[in-house]
């Protein structure tokens, strides 16, 4: 599966999560699956939400009833859900992995941990008797 994001949203996803320090940033992601191909999906737009959790910088929480709102869009759909890691790599938590986001087709972290060379990873999360990960392919685009 490959993602496809312009560079606007990309820069957005790295500007929330500088400006949410130490905490973590997160949001979701709207877009489509094409058509063509269920194995493309495109990024349209970058929803920043709050981080609700009790220790934000070290896991993030987002409260359902404000995704409510862009799950009716007719448009686009909710394609990915996206936090940062301000201090560690940007791979599942086995937090991350404990959570139902495996029912999103992608998963985003992005890792401050080196804030002048900003680290992001997309993933497919699925479940079985544990949830696993695998890493995909993305394009950012003009």
């Amino acid at each position: 599966m490959s993602v496809y994001l312009t560079k606007k949203i990309y820069d957005e996803l790295v500007s929330y999560s500088m400006r949410s320090l130490p905490n973590e940033a997160c949001g979701i992601l709207l877009g489509d699956s094409s058509s063509q191909s269920s194995t493309e999906i495109h990024i349209h737009t970058f929803i920043p939400l709050h981080n609700h959790a009790e220790h934000p910088t070290r896991q993030f929480l987002i409260q359902p009833i404000e995704m409510l709102p862009f799950l009716s869009d007719k448009n686009l759909s909710m394609v990915g859900i996206f936090h940062s890691h301000p201090t560690a790599a940007p791979v599942p938590s086995a937090e991350d992995l404990s959570t139902l986001w495996h029912t999103v087709p992608s998963y985003w972290i992005l890792s401050l941990q080196d804030e002048s060379n900003p680290n992001l990873q997309v993933y497919s999360l699925k479940k079985t008797t544990t949830t696993a990960y695998h890493k995909l392919s993305f394009v950012i685009g003009q």
